[in-house]
């Protein structure tokens, strides 16, 4: 029996591999491998497409720390957000698609919750006066199955105001307001007519918003 030669046998391997992309736009290669920037998987047809809700990002510094935030940017459309479309006492990603994602360099605080370098992903249950935010080390699950085995990787949670806008945002954007410190920083989830800020400082600083069980 002859065998062939290595790059004949991965030349049609990889063939097989792209003919299956093409066909059936369902990505064979693991998340973990093929995610590009924001977590997108460029392997798979549907990163390629339209998307009803933009994919946005920020990236900001606080002291030493390197962060970056990806998350899906839906549209209200005129449909009433808050209590309707999200429903209020139900949990929901941030966002549109994917799940809102941070990622960070150095350890740092978020709304009193401590965190390490890495990637974690955030969610929230809102209500009509105050929001719990929930930071989970799961990325790799869809947007909204937060599924009980995202939420046994929770590593805190942090009950925040809703502040009412006096004009509505029609866009869900999230945006860094300094403090006038090199060692915090505010980041803001407004959508519709609620806003949302959770503190962010450099592990050791004091934090001001937020209450962290």
């Amino acid at each position: 029996m002859t065998l062939k030669p290595l790059p004949v046998v991965a030349a049609a391997l990889a063939l097989s591999v792209v003919a299956a992309f093409v066909v059936t736009g369902i990505s064979l290669v693991p998340p973990s491998v093929a995610l590009g920037p924001c977590l997108k998987d460029w392997t798979s047809l549907v990163s390629y497409r339209p998307r009803a809700s933009a994919l946005g990002s920020l990236r900001f510094r606080v002291s030493d720390a390197e962060l970056s935030l990806c998350y899906g940017r839906p549209v209200r459309h005129d449909r009433t957000v808050f209590g309707g479309l999200v429903p209020y006492g139900s949990l929901w990603r941030l966002g549109a698609n994917e799940p809102t994602r941070l990622s960070i360099t150095q350890n740092i605080t978020l709304a009193g919750i401590p965190l390490r370098p890495g990637r974690y992903s955030l969610y929230a249950l809102p209500r009509p006066d105050t929001w719990t935010v929930y930071v989970s080390r799961s990325t790799l699950h869809w947007g909204n199955d937060i599924s009980a085995e995202v939420r046994s990787q929770e590593v805190g949670q942090v009950v925040v105001p809703a502040e009412r806008l006096a004009e509505p945002v029609e866009t869900l954007t999230v945006r860094v307001e300094d403090h006038g410190s090199s060692d915090q920083a505010e980041l803001v989830f407004e959508w519709e007519r609620t806003r949302i800020a959770l503190d962010v400082a450099r592990a050791g600083a004091p934090s001001n918003l937020g209450v962290h069980p």
